[in-house]
């Protein structure tokens, strides 16, 4: 794989994760959802015969209970746990604002083929800010365009 293309499809992810605008999400059902501003993670994935595909992934976000909130990834193209993202992690860190907590945390992207649950921060209430990253299994995945946006507990 030369550098040539590999520049050329990331950019490529890149510009297709800037064209997506901020992005607004929201959690499962049965949680509360939290509006999420962001700019979605944006990567290509390489395999045995060079890349192999490319991904666009959000954070989902929503209040467990009082302080904690639920982060988890909703990816894009769908299947994309099944293959692309297959045994990938996300880096999360995050800034509460409104209290100056911050803190980091690395999940599982994805389990038995869909996005997996997450993890349960402790951010607090407040305005919370955040920066992801996907970390790809074996240097099988990388992030083009880091994943940031805000809510507010």
């Amino acid at each position: 794989m030369g550098r040539k293309t590999t520049a050329v499809l990331g950019a490529f992810a890149a510009f297709g994760a800037l064209t997506l605008g901020a992005a607004t999400a929201s959690a499962a059902p049965g949680e509360h959802p939290l509006s999420v501003d962001q700019i979605p993670n944006a990567g290509i994935t390489v395999g045995s015969n060079g890349i192999s595909g490319g991904f666009v992934a959000s954070v989902l976000a929503s209040g467990t209970e009082p302080g904690v909130t639920q982060f988890s990834l909703d990816t894009t193209p769908t299947e994309a746990c099944a293959t692309n993202l297959k045994g990938a992690r996300v880096g999360l860190s995050w800034t509460n604002k409104t209290t100056g907590a911050s803190g980091s945390k690395v999940f599982d992207a994805c389990t038995d083929g869909r996005p997996a649950d997450g993890a349960a921060v402790e951010t607090g209430a407040g305005q919370i800010q955040f920066t992801t990253t996907i970390i790809g299994q074996n240097d099988q995945s990388f992030t083009v365009v880091p994943g940031s946006g805000s809510f507010t507990r």
